[in-house]
């Protein structure tokens, strides 16, 4: 079975991050920049990691198999746009490794970062916005539990082409974390 954990990101992980962002479907599930050259994005990491926003808690999600007994980092999951004063933010969740995507790697990541941000953040509120193109996290944002609050339509253009965004909210009181949750997690220091 997969053991998730979730950790800080570290100068370490750059390699790994290089190599999602040469593929193509990862770059278009998460809105980055296809073909973006290597140097911008290790300028882009070295910042992240160095002045990381006041807004933004993001984790990396590491996996532990039998051939990876220490851990692999497939991805990280992101609480972004935190707002203390109204007590609200964005989760993303992006898993850069192929063969993890639909193994329930982001339902576990995500079920731990909802805790920390409505446990240890206090936030009241977690809200995600997902491309129509997404099925995959359309559907795993509904797994978790996230309500469907409505559609902004045709309102961003990805490849040329004009793509519905779907919105989606929970709040505090109806997130239920599953009993696994209590046996994967780990300190998110």
């Amino acid at each position: 079975m997969l053991q998730v954990r979730l950790r800080p990101l570290a100068m370490s992980d750059l390699p790994r991050v290089l190599e999602w962002s040469r593929d193509e479907a990862f770059c278009l599930a998460n809105g980055w920049p296809v073909g973006l050259p290597a140097e911008q994005l290790q300028d882009w990491f070295v910042r992240l990691l160095n002045n990381p926003p006041v807004d933004l808690v993001r984790k990396g999600i590491v996996v532990t198999t039998p051939e990876h007994p220490e851990g692999r980092l497939v991805g990280f999951v992101d609480l972004r746009d935190i707002n203390p004063l109204e007590k609200r933010a964005r989760l993303r969740i992006a898993i850069g490794e192929e063969t993890h995507r639909g193994q329930g790697v982001g339902y576990r990541a995500g079920c731990q970062m909802l805790e920390h941000g409505f446990t240890e953040l206090g936030l009241e509120r977690i809200t995600a916005e997902v491309h129509s193109s997404n099925t995959r996290m359309l559907s795993l944002l509904e797994k978790l539990g996230f309500v469907r609050e409505g559609i902004l339509r045709q309102h961003e253009t990805r490849q040329g082409v004009r793509e519905d965004v779907h919105l989606f909210g929970m709040l505090r009181e109806e997130f239920v974390a599953p009993s696994t949750l209590r046996l994967e997690a780990r300190t998110l220091g």
